[in-house]
């Protein structure tokens, strides 16, 4: 057996083991009604927040650092982050030690002099702090809820992709290859996020960097070199081989993660049915969670796409109401309710329409999975995968062409778009609100669709319909990504919940159980 893939089956023995094992200390423990409350609260917060799930324990974490910092990098910092984040329930009550408040206590203390050093009131300054927020944030959560089985199935898919990636471009040279092949791995098996790979960056060039503390050599050396440091990581996180090479390795990143889903299940089982080279138990346990995962992806597919139309149809229920039904009344002096109609209904229809009409992998792409994980175990005909560049068509004589071609694409579609608005009586802030948010949300609709590709090891060729849809669409939907990318990220719902409600309420919280705990204290008294 490879000693990675014994080293991933060995952490999760001892990670089973040790989520068994009861706290053999002081734990952390809060009042389980204001519990309720909170994570109530967090709910509600989260259905308005467009982030995977994996990721909203490390926004909360952020969140409340954001929130309360001002207050002062020390112990009292720690104990409220942990509280708040107990009584939301992002972990769980009376399991946390209470030697994690000075273990954290230790790493903002660690992190107070990087923030010190910031430049004041410049772009510059803003992008180190978020940066910096960013890291802080990831160093937290490995803190309080270590990923040991995230790291061992990375560093095995790392090793097992190293020996198969073919190299044929020079976008990524050789002293890069290596680096970029662990921030895809990263990124396609366990969904990093850049504060994740900012944070995985840190740790990779200062290796002590986890386990330092305020004062140490490798602490000074950080905040000497800090902005040097980020540099080169961003270099790295936007280098223009990154998005490519990603794209690749999630076409085999499900190979992974079924097999941490049927070794996380029994590990001891796995290993002794490897060994004596059981390999149609093992295929089939393969093919029973690849089909669980396809049932899982339905689901939360389904949970998604609930929940950004619901949104999306309050947010231009809004929008219609405070902009254009204003502007019918009292500009035009009409009083034409088609429109306004079609602008709140038609986006979340769309994007409704989007969503659920994502098939999900068939059987050709399990037997793919199966092949695919033959060759990693020496079973059967081993894979190679190679990465190259494909040609730009947007550079040359050809490619003004081609630009031409698509800008008249799009002026053209946007043109038949307004012409059909204007028949049925749309006036011009109408029209630009259907086409704005026509294109958002084909943007959106489309990425919710490419979330299918975190499944799929088989390439579909698109029919005569895909290749008018990208002829007609395609620069609409670029139009989307644009618009989303640039645009203003304000979320005047979380805006409200995040700076008028998120605080007071918090603060309530904590009022109501020191009250709480003072009664109890009368009651034992008595």
């Amino acid at each position: 057996m490879d000693q990675t893939l014994h080293h991933l089956l060995r952490t999760i023995v001892r990670v089973k083991q040790d989520a068994q094992e009861a706290p053999k200390e002081e734990v952390i423990t809060v009042n389980e009604t204001l519990s309720v409350a909170a994570s109530a609260y967090e709910i509600v917060r989260n259905t308005l927040e467009y982030d995977e799930d994996h990721l909203l324990r490390r926004n909360a974490i952020r969140r409340i650092l954001k929130r309360r910092m001002g207050e002062g990098m020390d112990r009292n910092l720690a104990t409220n982050l942990l509280r708040e984040l107990i009584w939301a329930r992002y972990f769980p009550n009376k399991k946390i030690p209470e030697r994690k408040i000075e273990e954290l206590a230790q790493i903002l203390s660690k992190y107070q002099g990087l923030f010190a050093g910031l430049p004041e009131d410049s772009k510059k300054g803003q992008d180190h702090y978020d940066w910096l927020l960013d890291v802080l944030t990831c160093e937290i959560e490995y803190l309080l809820d270590p990923p040991l089985v995230d790291e061992a199935l990375t560093q095995y898919a790392y090793q097992e992709m190293r020996k198969r990636v073919q190299w044929s471009t020079k976008i990524v040279t050789e002293e890069d290859r290596d680096l970029q092949l662990f921030i895809a791995i990263h990124r396609s098996v366990l969904k990093a996020n850049p504060a994740m790979l900012r944070f995985r960056l840190l740790t990779l060039y200062f290796p002590t960097w986890r386990k330092a503390q305020a004062g140490d050599p490798v602490v000074a050396e950080v905040e000497q070199n800090f902005s040097a440091f980020v540099e080169t990581a961003e270099h790295q996180l936007q280098h223009p081989g990154s998005d490519s090479l990603y794209r690749l390795m999630r076409r085999h990143a499900v190979v992974f993660h079924l097999l941490r889903d049927i070794t996380q299940d029994d590990p001891d089982a796995f290993n002794q049915a490897f060994e004596n080279t059981q390999k149609e138990k093992i295929e089939t346990a393969l093919t029973r969670a690849a089909q669980e995962r396809y049932s899982r992806f339905r689901s939360r597919l389904a949970r998604g796409v609930i929940r950004a139309t619901v949104f999306l149809f309050f947010t231009k229920m809004l929008l219609a109401l405070v902009l254009e039904a204003p502007y019918e009344t009292f500009i035009l002096h009409t009083t034409n309710y088609v429109p306004l109609f079609v602008n709140i209904i038609f986006p979340p229809a769309l994007l409704a329409f989007l969503g659920f009409t994502v098939q999900v992998p068939g059987k050709r792409n399990t037997e793919k999975i199966l092949e695919e994980a033959r060759g990693l175990f020496g079973w059967g005909e081993d894979f190679l995968v190679l990465f190259k560049m494909r040609r730009s068509w947007t550079k040359g004589a050809l490619g003004m062409v081609f630009n031409v071609l698509y800008v008249g694409a799009f002026i053209l579609t946007l043109s038949v778009i307004s012409f059909i608005l204007h028949l049925f009586a749309f006036n011009v802030v109408s029209i630009l609100f259907f086409i704005f948010f026509f294109m958002l949300v084909a943007f959106f609709g489309l990425k919710i669709r490419q979330t299918k590709k975190d499944l799929v090891v088989v390439e579909t060729a698109g029919g005569l319909f895909t290749f008018i849809a990208d002829i007609v669409f395609l620069p609409i939907v670029r139009a989307g990504r644009w618009m989303a990318m640039r645009a203003p990220r304000v979320n005047i719902f979380l805006f409200f919940f995040d700076f008028i409600v998120e605080a007071p309420f918090k603060a309530a919280i904590g009022i109501i159980e020191s009250w709480l705990a003072f009664l109890r204290e009368k009651k034992e008294e008595i």
